[in-house]
Formats: C-alpha cells, structure tokens, sequence
C-alpha cells in the first residue's frame, strides 16, 4: 500500500467507524465461533498499523507480521511486542505456538492468493483456525480499489473455494456490513456518474463526526446479529476456518 494509507489508518482506526465496527465485528466472531484459548499466540498477516492486533491484545498474544517497515513501526507505538517484517514464506512458525492465523482485508492486495493461502494453510500446525476478510463484489470496483492496490473482489463462494482448494475447511461464513449496502453501492454509483469518484485520493473517505458516529452505530448493530445468521449480501466477506489434516 502506499504510505499515506498508514498514516492514515493509524491516525483513524480507534475512531473511524468502518475500522472500530469491522473490529468490533471480528473480535466477536472469533469468540463465538472459535475454541482459542485466552494467552494464546495468533498470528495478524498483514497486520498493518496493529489496530486489530491491539484490540485483541487483552485476549491473546498477537503476533504482528508485515512486509511494511512503515506498519511495524506503527505496531511498536501501540506498544505491540511481537512485531516482525516479513513474509509468511519467510516467518518462522516453529518459534511460537500459533493457535490461528488472522488476515483482514489484506488477500485482496496479493496477485497470487491460492499460493498466499495455501503458504498459511501450510505453515499453520494441524488445528489451528484461520480468520479472513475481504471486499465484496468485483461488481463495486472503485477508486478506493485502486488507491489501496487491490487487484480483485471477491463473492462468498469464490472466497470460500479458495480456502477449501488449499485444504481449510470453513467452519462459518458470511456477508457483513450489511445495514449499510444500499447507501454504500447508491454512493458508489452516483460518484461514477458524476465524476466525482476520480476526484477522490483520500485512503478513507472524510465524514463529519455525526455521520461518523450514526454510521458506526448501524454498522455495529450487526455484532449483534452475526455469528446468528448468515447475511446474505454485504460489503464485506468472512469465514472463519481450520486446518484439518
């Protein structure tokens, strides 16, 4: 990713509603739908700034993996102890007990994700669980896509095929960000038709505070909901799986 989309994410992601709902989101599907013991050590691939990984910190023993010396910084400045530039080729597995391996919104940005998958599905230890999120519908393609270097977007099924063909099964799967998908895909046409998609570089898009907090209020009714249910359509997708050999 470019560097402004770090200084960005750090300086937004305990306040800005997408990432403190889609957190919150995770966090809580993890502890519904997974058997990791509290202490326990995950691994956040394309950990990014730490957002995620400081949230869960309380819960587990996150292990912060990065291609980005930008991001690692950022992870230490959140106080994370476990921080390491590198790839999951290159990642030593073997040096601590890795109980699930945790990759949100970061398959979207790798040309190769059979082989980015099954690399995890291969380093992981019989067991282990592995948390994924991904943008939905190649159909939404944007600028926001392409500022963040994405190269696809994904539908449930295409995205759980591809965590079956590297031999994970999926344990449980959804759409999410769902009570906001009408206005969201509105938006998203409306700026194609007028142009003003083209005139927008931010990394995340600027709202005011109100529209901040009555969209992280919609968007983190689903907490409550997920994990229930499967949401049919969504901006985003997850599934939670496991190695089973």
């Amino acid at each position: 990713m470019e560097e402004i989309v770090y200084h960005t994410n750090y300086r937004l992601e305990n306040e800005y509603w997408w990432f403190v709902a889609r957190n919150e989101i995770v966090k809580t599907l993890i502890l519904q739908k997974t058997d990791i013991p509290q202490g326990s050590y995950v691994l956040d691939i394309g950990c990014g700034t730490g957002g995620f990984s400081e949230k869960i910190s309380h819960l587990y023993n996150p292990i912060c993996l990065d291609t980005s010396e930008l991001a690692i910084d950022y992870c230490r400045k959140r106080g994370l102890k476990h921080t390491y530039k590198s790839t999951v080729e290159e990642f030593d597995f073997e040096q601590y007990p890795i109980k699930a391996a945790i990759m949100l919104d970061v398959i979207e940005h790798i040309e190769n994700d059979n082989a980015i998958v099954k690399q995890v599905y291969d380093k992981l230890p019989n067991g282990a669980w592995f948390i994924t999120t991904v943008p939905a519908y190649q159909s939404l393609w944007s600028r926001h896509d392409e500022i963040h270097k994405h190269y696809r977007r994904y539908n449930r099924f295409e995205f759980n095929n591809l965590l079956r063909q590297a031999g994970f099964n999926i344990v449980y799967s959804s759409y999410f960000n769902t009570l906001l998908f009408a206005p969201a895909v509105l938006k998203r046409y409306v700026d194609k038709l007028t142009g003003a998609e083209k005139k927008n570089d931010e990394p995340v898009e600027n709202v005011s505070p109100l529209i901040n907090k009555i969209f992280k209020g919609i968007f983190l009714l689903e907490k409550y909901m997920i994990g229930k249910i499967i949401f049919p359509f969504g901006l985003s997708i997850i599934s939670i799986a496991r190695k089973y050999k």
